[in-house]
Formats: C-alpha cells, structure tokens, sequence
C-alpha cells in the first residue's frame, strides 16, 4: 500500500524549515505558492524567522506597486540588519546597505508618504524619497510623518546601526 505524502501543515513546515529548507523550497514541494506557506506559518503561530520578528516593527502601510522598489527593499533589509548585525545576509545586501547608510550619512533620512511621487534614479514608483535631514528627525533615519507608526521598540530599530556592514 502507498503511503500518501504529508499535506501541507504548520508541523510539515516547521519540520521542513528547521532541515535547512526556506519558504520557496516548501511551496515548490507541494506545488503552492510561497505566500501559501507563509499564510499557515502565520494562520497557526508557527516560528517566524528573525528577519519577520523584525518586520513587525516596520512603520508604514506600503501601497501595493510600491513593495518593489529598491528603497522599500532596502527599508527592510535595514530591519533584518538590526537584527541580525548582518548574520546570514547577503553579500548584495550587506553592500547595498553599506550605499544606503553612506547616503543617510550625508544628511538625508528616508521618508514614507504614499503620493510621493517617482524619482528617476532613486525610487522608480515612488512613495519612497531621500529627504534633507530636520532636527525634528532626531537620530532616526526615517521621517515621521502621518503614515508613520513608531512602536518604543522601532525608535531603536530606526536608527543607523552601531557598526556599518
């Protein structure tokens, strides 16, 4: 008699990922999408990866068109960072990093607001901008405004890391 396979279940997935497989593995086993896999990590508590404990701290409401771009990739990449000390990214990343904190350096902070518009060069569908540093900004490296939630925790997360990758 065949054994039928496992279906696609919290325990499955905690099993699969705690062997080394990532979220992309698992929904190619059992041919679903990788937003599947994530949607029963979350549904079922499952663990979440420190990069997604991060991400609970990410202050805006990003509009749909605007996830890719690179400066919404570098925002969260900044969290994973923080939370890691690098441990684990990319070497890409750790580079692209290394441009996004040396821009922040020359005294600019990155600024969310949804009907900002694109900047050829710097964030291709806009939403995202560099904006010259006020002293109302403080030491974060992100400007407050009304798209904005800061948690106590994330006024320590938004701010230029103590060693730069």
């Amino acid at each position: 008699m065949d054994e039928k396979p496992p279906e696609l279940s919290l325990s499955v997935i905690e099993a699969l990922k705690a062997q080394g497989y990532t979220q992309s593995d698992i929904a190619r086993m059992f041919n679903v999408t990788r937003q599947a896999v994530s949607w029963h990590r979350h549904t079922y508590n499952g663990t979440l990866t420190v990069r997604e404990e991060a991400m609970k701290h990410y202050p805006w409401k990003v509009q749909a068109g605007q996830h890719y771009t690179s400066l919404y990739r570098l925002s969260r990449d900044h969290l994973e960072y923080m939370a890691t000390g690098g441990k684990g990214m990319s070497r890409r990343k750790l580079s692209a990093l290394r441009t996004f904190y040396n821009k922040l350096s020359e005294g600019f902070v990155l600024e969310y607001h949804p009907d900002n518009p694109p900047q050829p060069g710097v964030c291709n569908k806009g939403g995202f901008a560099y904006r010259n540093r006020k002293v109302s900004d403080g030491d974060l490296i992100i400007r407050v405004n009304e798209y904005t939630t800061l948690t106590d925790e994330a006024r320590m997360l938004w701010r230029m890391p103590p060693q730069l990758p």
